[in-house]
């Protein structure tokens, strides 16, 4: 009997070695978002030709790396700990109702950013503000008025209009 244990123990053992880097693989970008999946999503949702779907998609393949980067190198700046202040005082200004430049402020507080961190973080969020820019232009090149209102892209405010 014991060495009937012995060798069921054997068998678990070697067998959670054997799943657990499985396991693991499949969980490789566990916590990190992408980009551009949003888009996408809406993309699907939308009731949109497959000309235009497949040209949308093309232009989501071309600018989402560049925007996947943008955003990665705006990540590189925080610490864990900033990531982590970030995140409650987004969610504080959420659950408070305050308007974005309200709760961008109580943001930037929380943050406490070194001034060598502050220009890094300003240069990276602007790359990234610029992806972000050249994403949406690109998809407006492709979506008319009503697709582009049916996948959920926002018109420009104009100023002075």
């Amino acid at each position: 009997m014991n060495a009937l244990s012995t060798r069921f123990a054997l068998a678990c053992l070697v067998a959670i070695i054997a799943v657990s880097p499985a396991l693991a693989a499949g969980k490789k970008n566990k916590g990190q978002r992408d980009a551009t999946a949003k888009l996408q999503k809406k993309l699907q949702k939308a009731d949109l030709p497959t000309d235009v779907r497949e040209k949308a998609a093309k232009v989501l393949a071309d600018y989402g790396p560049k925007l996947r980067e943008a955003h990665s190198a705006s990540e590189a700046v925080l610490t864990t700990e900033q990531k982590v202040a970030r995140a409650t005082a987004q969610k504080a200004a959420k659950e408070a109702g305050k308007k974005r430049k309200d709760a961008a402020a109580d943001v930037a507080a929380a943050l406490k950013l070194t001034d060598e961190q502050k220009a890094k973080y300003a240069a990276a969020e602007k790359d990234l503000h610029k992806a972000q820019s050249e994403l949406t232009t690109a998809l407006r090149g492709v979506l008319n008025a009503e697709q582009q209102a049916a996948v959920g892209l926002k018109n420009k405010k104009k100023k002075n209009a």
